[in-house]
């Protein structure tokens, strides 16, 4: 094995935007070698037998599936039309739990398992609450993969999880073993492709190796900063040109881990001020600011061969302004028609109140599927929305063809993980750490000085450190520490007084003040030294210190107009 900016070369196909091609051109050739050895008789042929979930396509053969051109998204149309035949061969009650996927109780990996046979779920998502330590989530991640071979399906459960970086990472340095990651918005500070493709193909290592198969990012969302009520520093900034690269570069990083990504939430929640866990929020721009500046990055997402696009519950008025685009048709066509996207469309959460403050959970099912949905992610009531799409189904109101279609991408796409992963090579919970450096790199690429001399030495040697949470503070401490400032009690006398500014400890006076937060929070401070980082890990501190220390420069730009500060002073 060999390492290069503490990212493995070999692991999948390295390189930055692009590379996602790379790893399906490999998986491919593995195919094509398999295919010619199918058509190669060795003997009598056994009639084939096909299990109670599972069928097979009489007229695609498996030479004319592994020559055929793959979608940008990794399967071949052939293929996804065999899955799709697979779908149609399903029972009312298995075909409408291979649309859903669902929260489950606890830590207990049997009630995960029970959870994914009982509904003959497609897959489960994990939370918080489901995380007890490593070896229990991969404990989990082997029942549901247990429970789906007992249920004769040859393709994987989806185990899926919100790993974004920042305030949205279930698995991080505070659950357990794995590596925390700065916010999103350090990519699109740092603006290096490679950078982020080997952040985001890092954590899809470790992911892989805690027995995660799909993470619901990156965020494809343009935030207008400040005012933005849900995303903030989630989305890589506020220019869509700049979060279209960064964005790519993450789901080529995805790909190469052997990773399902997700782009969310389209067509895009960084310019609401309303947040849709709470209430549906109203997009009333026109199409074609749509188009120029919110679609941006889901339109190179989706180039870039994200398998699945996560809709959200917006009420968008160019298109349909009684329906969140959740639950729009036309939503669906403009995401199919105009974006040219061909993979999976799965729903933002069926609990967030901008749907259940209107619906029930059988309403929200069947309204989805109907729109153009193929994965329900999270319903309040999995069992309500199970028997709701299976009634629809009996009765007619919800078409059977539309539901194999849904039920059959997903299939096509679970297929193809495997068929990834496998390509990528294989992984050890050991990996489950592996980030760290790769991390570090994407905080020290990030970090931007706004204020300030550029270049030498911006505090010390004793320093005061005020702001902050206790876990900033010691971890700050720590860095500083190690980097060979001194940090003194308030009471003694410093060089340097530093404030770590956040949104619960805004700047009241210093002589350095560094956003770990959203970098508005600097507007106005005035402080002689400012910094923006981005996050709030071990090495967003460490990047800070070796940049007030004069040992490495401050690289990132503010990718987000901050009114009186540059996009940086160096």
């Amino acid at each position: 094995m060999t390492e290069k900016g503490g990212v493995r070369v070999g692991r999948g196909v390295r390189g930055g935007r692009g590379a996602g091609w790379g790893l399906r051109a490999l998986v491919a050739l593995v195919l094509a070698a398999f295919a010619l050895a199918a058509c190669t008789p060795t003997g009598p042929a056994e009639p084939p037998t096909t299990p109670p979930e599972e069928t097979t396509d009489p007229s695609q053969s498996p030479s004319e599936s592994a020559t055929a051109q793959p979608l940008p998204w990794g399967p071949t149309e052939a293929e996804v039309e065999a899955a799709i035949a697979t779908a149609s061969a399903m029972s009312p009650e298995q075909v409408a739990g291979q649309v859903i996927l669902a929260r489950y109780p606890g830590t207990d990996p049997a009630a995960a398992a029970d959870q994914l046979s009982q509904y003959h779920l497609g897959g489960l998502v994990l939370f918080g609450e489901n995380v007890g330590s490593l070896d229990q989530v991969v404990a989990t991640s082997e029942a549901i993969q247990a429970a789906q071979s007992e249920l004769d399906r040859s393709w994987p459960a989806i185990f899926a999880v919100d790993n974004e970086g920042g305030l949205v990472q279930r698995l991080s340095a505070e659950t357990g073993p794995w590596t925390s990651f700065p916010d999103f918005m350090a990519a699109g500070a740092a603006n290096d492709a490679e950078v982020t493709h080997d952040a985001a193909q890092a954590m899809a290592i470790e992911l892989r190796a805690s027995g995660l198969n799909f993470d619901f990012a990156p965020v494809a969302d343009v935030t207008i900063g400040a005012d933005d009520a849900a995303i903030g520093t989630r989305s890589a900034g506020d220019d869509p040109e700049r979060v279209a690269a960064t964005v790519s570069a993450a789901v080529d990083g995805f790909t190469d881990g052997g990773v399902i990504s997700s782009l969310k939430h389209f067509p895009g929640h960084g310019s609401l001020t309303v947040d849709s866990h709470e209430s549906l929020p109203e997009q009333t721009a026109s199409a074609r600011e749509l188009t120029r500046r919110d679609l941006v990055p889901f339109q190179a997402g989706i180039d870039a061969g994200a398998a699945t696009v996560m809709m959200g519950h917006i009420a968008v008025d160019a298109w349909d302004e009684d329906l969140p685009a959740s639950l729009s048709p036309a939503a669906y066509q403009h995401l199919r028609e105009d974006l040219g996207f061909t993979g999976v469309a799965i729903t933002d959460g069926l609990d967030m109140g901008a749907l259940t403050n209107s619906y029930g959970p059988d309403e929200i099912a069947v309204m989805a599927l109907d729109a153009g949905a193929d994965l329900l992610l999270g319903p309040t009531d999995v069992g309500a929305a199970h028997q709701g799409i299976v009634d629809a189904l009996e009765d007619g109101s919800l078409d059977r063809d539309r539901v194999d279609e849904a039920a059959g991408r997903v299939i096509a796409m679970m297929r193809w993980q495997a068929q990834a992963g496998e390509a990528t090579g294989p992984v050890d919970p050991d990996e489950s750490s592996f980030g760290a450096a790769a991390s570090l790199a994407l905080s020290r690429a990030a970090i931007t000085q706004v204020a300030g001399e550029c270049g030498g030495v911006l505090a010390g040697p004793r320093v005061h450190v005020r702001g902050g949470s206790t876990q900033d503070w010691d971890a700050f401490v720590a860095a500083a520490e190690a980097g060979g400032l001194e940090v003194v009690p308030l009471e003694e006398d410093a060089d340097s007084d530093i404030r770590l500014v956040t949104a619960e400890t805004p700047e009241t006076g210093s002589d350095v003040a560094i956003a770990l937060d959203g970098p508005w929070l600097l507007r106005g401070a005035g402080n002689p030294v400012q910094l923006a980082a981005f996050g709030h890990t071990a090495g967003t501190f460490e990047a800070a210190v070796d940049v007030l220390t004069g040992e490495a420069d401050a690289p990132g730009t503010l990718p987000v107009q901050v009114r009186g500060l540059p996009a940086s002073s160096c």
